[in-house]
C-alpha cells in the first residue's frame, strides 16, 4: 500500500488549488456558460464542440500549412453553426469585459426565450448562439468582428451572415432577417420583452465604484490599469489581424506616450521598456506580443490576475474598461507632472499630440464598438472644445495649460457615464439615476463644487492628483523620445531647426561683444593700449 509523506500531499494539494482556480479563470471568460438562467444560450465551448466542427481533410491541410510545433489544431476548428447545413440560428460574438456585452446579456436571453416561445408550429427550431472574443479570438477575427457585441443571423441551411443592429434586437426584427415566422407576442412575451429591456444597470464613475460601492485605493486603481493593458496587448492589438502601417504607428505612439508620462516608480516600465526596446518584433506577430506579455506577467500582475471588486463589481471577468480608464487618467495626470521630463521629440508631448495618440489608440484597438463610435465621433467634432483647448505655443505654453488635458479627460468620462445610465435606463417611473451624478461627489471632496453649485477646476484637478498619482517627492527621471522621420517632416524640421540655430548663434555674439566692449570700458583697458603706443 502506498504511503503519502507530508510533501507529497503539499504538492498534491496545491495542484488541485491550481487547477481549481484555472477552471475559474477559464468560466470567468464566458457569460453564458454553467449560468442556469441562461439555457436558452449556447454558449461555444472547444470540449463540448461536436465533431463535425473540422473534417480530416481540413486538418490535413492545416498541417501542411502550419507544421512542426508551431501548429495550433484548435485554430482551425470552424464552430458548426458557422457553416452551411444548419437551421436558422443568431450568434453574437462577445468580450465578458465589455460593459454593453454584460447589459445585453438579459436581453439576449429573454429574446432568445421569446422567439422559442412565438415560433409558429412547423418552423424550424432557431437556436441562439454565443462565443466568447476573450477565448477564441481567433474564430472572432476569421469572421471580421471589430467591435462587441457583434451579432449576426442565418437563414435555414445558409452560412451567410446578416448582421444585427443591438438597438434593433427584437423577436420580430430577428425573425424577418433569418426568415422565420413568429406568432403574436401574448402578454407573457410582452413581459419578457420589458424584462429584457430593464437590466438592472449601475453606471461606473470615474473611479470605478458605483454610488453604493467604496472607493478604490490608489494601489489598487494602478494594478486594474496594469491588468487591462496587458489584457490589451493578448486581446486587443491583433483582435483585427496583422498591424498595418498606420496601426503600427499608432500603437508605436502610444507606448512612447506611456513611456514619459506614466510615474517613474510604476511596476508596468519594466514591460513599457522591453517593448519599446524590441517594438518592431513585438508587431510581427501575436506570439510574439504573448511572448513579451508572458515575460513579464508575474512581475506587474503578481497574483493579482482579476480586477478589483470596484472595478468588477462582481461580474467574473469584467473590469477591463475600468481598469483602462484608470490607465488614461494616470496618463493624463502624467502629462502635467512630467512634460518636463522629455527630451528631444518635444512636439510628441504636447495637449493636442497626446489627445490624438489617445484617440488613435482607442480608434483602433479598443472593441467596444459603441464606446469607440461615440469616443472618436465626440473626439472629431472637437468634443468639449478641445481645439481650442490644446492649443499651446511651441515656445514655453503657459504652466495651467498642460492642465487642460487631465480636465477634459475628466468631463469626457462623467459624460460617458451619464450616457451609459440614461442609455440602459427604461423605466421611465423611477425618476433620475443617482448615478449619474458626476464625479466626485461632495462626499470625497467637498471644495469640488462651490457655493453655486458650479465646479471648481482647481480643486477637482486637486483631487484627481490625489487620486491617480503618487504622493510625495517622485524621481524626476529625464526620458528621450526620437523624432518621427518623415519626408516632409525632416525637411521641415531641419530648416526650422538650422533658422533658430543661426538666429541664436548671431544673438550670442551679440552678447559676447557687447560685453565685451563694456568690460573694456569699464576698465580702461583700451586707453592703456593707446599710451603703450
Amino acid at each position: 500500500m502506498a504511503t503519502w509523506t507530508p510533501l507529497a500531499l503539499v504538492v498534491l494539494l496545491l495542484a488541485a488549488v491550481h487547477v481549481s482556480s484555472r477552471e475559474a479563470d477559464d468560466r470567468s471568460r464566458f457569460l453564458y456558460a454553467e449560468d442556469p438562467t441562461a439555457t436558452a444560450v449556447l454558449e461555444y465551448q472547444l470540449h463540448n464542440a461536436p465533431s463535425r466542427d473540422y473534417t480530416g481533410d481540413e486538418q490535413e491541410a492545416a498541417a501542411r500549412n502550419q507544421p512542426g510545433s508551431d501548429y495550433h489544431e484548435e485554430r482551425y476548428i470552424k464552430p458548426y453553426f458557422l457553416q452551411p447545413g444548419n437551421g436558422p440560428r443568431v450568434v453574437q460574438y462577445y468580450s465578458p469585459w465589455c460593459g454593453h456585452c454584460q447589459y445585453f446579456k438579459q436581453k439576449y436571453v429573454s429574446v432568445a426565450k421569446e422567439v422559442g416561445l412565438r415560433l409558429r408550429e412547423g418552423e424550424p427550431e432557431v437556436n441562439f448562439h454565443a462565443v466568447s472574443c476573450s477565448v477564441y479570438h481567433w474564430i472572432c477575427m476569421q469572421n471580421n468582428v471589430n467591435g462587441f457585441p457583434t451579432l449576426v443571423g442565418f437563414k435555414d441551411q445558409s452560412n451567410i451572415p446578416n448582421r444585427l443592429k443591438e438597438k434593433d434586437f427584437t423577436a420580430d426584427n430577428i425573425a424577418e432577417t433569418i426568415g422565420v415566422h413568429l406568432n403574436a407576442p401574448t402578454a407573457r412575451g410582452s413581459q419578457s420583452q420589458a424584462a429584457a429591456n430593464g437590466d438592472d444597470f449601475r453606471a461606473i464613475d470615474i473611479l470605478g465604484a458605483s454610488r453604493d460601492g467604496l472607493a478604490r485605493t490608489r494601489e489598487t486603481v494602478y494594478r486594474d490599469a496594469a491588468l487591462s493593458f496587458t489584457h490589451a496587448l493578448r486581446t486587443d492589438i491583433f483582435s483585427r489581424g496583422p498591424l498595418d502601417d498606420l496601426r503600427r504607428e499608432v500603437f508605436s505612439d502610444w507606448v512612447d506616450l506611456l513611456y514619459w508620462s506614466l510615474p517613474p516608480t510604476y511596476i508596468l516600465h519594466t514591460l513599457i521598456n522591453d517593448l519599446r526596446n524590441n517594438i518592431d518584433s513585438v508587431m510581427v506577430s501575436e506570439d510574439n506580443m504573448n511572448f513579451m506579455v508572458d515575460k513579464h506577467s508575474d512581475v506587474i500582475n503578481g497574483i493579482h490576475t482579476k480586477w478589483s471588486e470596484q472595478c468588477s463589481k462582481g461580474v467574473a471577468g469584467a473590469g477591463y474598461s475600468c481598469g483602462l480608464w484608470s490607465l488614461f487618467h494616470i496618463v493624463s495626470i502624467g502629462v502635467i507632472e512630467r512634460h518636463r521630463a522629455v527630451l528631444g521629440a518635444r512636439e510628441q508631448v504636447s495637449t493636442s499630440f497626446v489627445a490624438t495618440t489617445l484617440r488613435n489608440y482607442v480608434d483602433n484597438f479598443f472593441d467596444c464598438e459603441s464606446c469607440r463610435e461615440y469616443f472618436v465621433s465626440m473626439f472629431d467634432s472637437c468634443g468639449f472644445n478641445h481645439c481650442r483647448r490644446f492649443k499651446q505655443t511651441k515656445k514655453l505654453p503657459p504652466p495651467q495649460s498642460w492642465d487642460e488635458f487631465a480636465l477634459w479627460l475628466w468631463e469626457v468620462h462623467n459624460d460617458v457615464n451619464t450616457r451609459l445610465a440614461r442609455l440602459h435606463s427604461t423605466d421611465s417611473n423611477s425618476g433620475p439615476i443617482a448615478s449619474q451624478a458626476p464625479w466626485p461627489p461632495t462626499s470625497e471632496c467637498a471644495a469640488c463644487i462651490d457655493s453655486t453649485g458650479k465646479w471648481d477646476t482647481d480643486s477637482v484637478l486637486s483631487h484627481l492628483k490625489s487620486v491617480y498619482w503618487p504622493s510625495g517627492v517622485q524621481n524626476f527621471r529625464f526620458v528621450v523620445l526620437k523624432k518621427k522621420e518623415t519626408a516632409v517632416e525632416v525637411g521641415h524640421s531641419f530648416f526650422y531647426e538650422l533658422i533658430e540655430n543661426l538666429l541664436f548663434l548671431g544673438f550670442a555674439a551679440l552678447v559676447v561683444t557687447w560685453c565685451s566692449n563694456r568690460r573694456r570700458n569699464v576698465t580702461g583697458r583700451h586707453k592703456k593700449s593707446e599710451d603703450n603706443v
